[in-house]
């Protein structure tokens, strides 16, 4: 008795997992959009490590991880956070609740720098951010475009 129950219940068990498999295709092909080649894009990102933000008068110093070994630093302007219709911003800042969680994310189009995204703490008492001289001006923060990382 024990053996025809277990038997009929791994029966049952591989017909319903037979009809559910067949049931989860036809829908999904009814659903899914079509896709064409037209309406695919050439956005790429790499997200990179921040370990330290130096803020001076007229930008950012950024201080990165590299990938093997290292730490890099760029300059990112202020007035990349600031854009208009005609020239969109290139600057962006998201919220992390945590210094850990900091990143840097670059995003190009066609292998052209767009905008860089900045993934920190705002509050600007931990530590993460620090501060430059605000009387010498930053080398570099009249670029515009972010140059190719060492990675």
């Amino acid at each position: 008795m024990k053996k025809l129950l277990m038997i009929l219940a791994i029966f049952s068990l591989f017909t319903m997992s037979i009809v559910a498999e067949e049931n989860s295709e036809s829908k999904n092909s009814s659903l899914a959009p079509e896709r064409t080649e037209g309406k695919w894009t050439d956005i790429s990102y790499v997200n990179v490590p921040i370990l330290k933000i130096l803020e001076g008068k007229d930008g950012y110093a950024i201080v990165y991880q590299k990938n093997k070994f290292g730490t890099g630093t760029t300059v990112i302007p202020k007035a990349w956070a600031k854009g208009n219709p005609d020239n969109p911003r290139k600057l962006k800042f998201r919220n992390s609740k945590k210094n850990s969680t900091s990143y840097m994310t670059i995003v190009k189009d066609n292998g052209e720098f767009k905008r860089v995204i900045l993934t920190v703490p705002m509050n600007k008492s931990t530590g993460i951010w620090g501060v430059i001289d605000y009387r010498k001006g930053l080398d570099g923060a009249d670029k515009e475009t972010l140059e190719e990382l060492e990675l």
